[in-house]
């Protein structure tokens, strides 16, 4: 199946943009339309994209440039996918879901996810692969009360969220996170193939519903030569 014609400008713009060096001008939206005969909608599309994945900056009256913090590692800022991403990539994006059992969350968590102290939560964890290298280490906690006797069967068939989605009739809407720096413990190091002791981004990510109801705590270790996290601050003053 062709690939659609904003997807087609992006990946040819992606290959131009790494032979560039940081800050430097990219075409305007009129040369782009011309260059490559498409609606004006497909090169904004594209453009924002690559705004949004922080490989492009664009600066009011002055044009589209290279960021300054261009790089290989993929950016997991923002609703990141990854399968999405490492399907853009063309690598192959697989899950190896660990282990799943039902427990009394710490307090921290429970809070989260706006549970009693005696509420139970299944906690899934997942190792989470590209090209069978791992990349992310995830423990999910799911509210027992909104997806009672969910099963390790379920997500060999489908992703989690579909399985949520689809089983349970919860619609993720919004995420909450924040992330830190810290360096991978012996086992944690083990099941991402890493060092022990080696960089990682440990992200706390909460998700709600569309009645406002956090549906999943997950904490992440997202091996540290692998991702960014990048974000885009604009001063409005001027």
């Amino acid at each position: 199946m062709q690939k659609p014609l904003y997807r087609q400008v992006i990946s040819d713009l992606e290959k131009r943009i790494s032979q560039l060096k940081p800050n430097d001008k990219l075409p305007s939206e009129r040369q782009l339309l011309m260059e490559y005969s498409v609606s004006r909608n497909t090169i904004r599309l594209a453009l924002q994209d690559l705004e949004q994945r922080g490989i492009i900056y664009r600066l009011h009256g002055k044009g589209t440039f290279v960021s300054s913090m261009y790089l290989n590692q993929t950016n997991i800022g923002g609703m990141y996918s990854f399968s999405e991403e490492a399907k853009r990539v063309g690598q192959k994006a697989t899950t190896k879901n660990y282990s799943l059992e039902l427990v009394t969350p710490s307090k921290q968590i429970a809070e989260q996810l706006n549970l009693s102290s005696i509420e139970q939560t299944y906690k899934l964890v997942r190792i989470r692969l590209a090209n069978n290298e791992p990349r992310i280490l995830s423990t999910t906690y799911l509210p027992k009360p909104l997806f009672p006797d969910i099963k390790l069967s379920d997500l060999q068939v489908e992703p989690l969220y579909s399985v949520l989605k689809n089983k349970y009739h919860q619609l993720s809407v919004m995420a909450f996170e924040d992330v830190q720096a810290v360096s991978l413990t012996a086992a944690e190091s083990k099941l991402l193939a890493e060092k022990a002791g080696a960089p990682s981004l440990k992200i706390y990510r909460k998700t709600i519903n569309d009645k406002n109801v956090p549906i999943e705590f997950t904490i992440s270790l997202a091996r540290g030569d692998k991702f960014i996290y990048r974000s885009r601050q604009y001063n409005h003053l001027i």
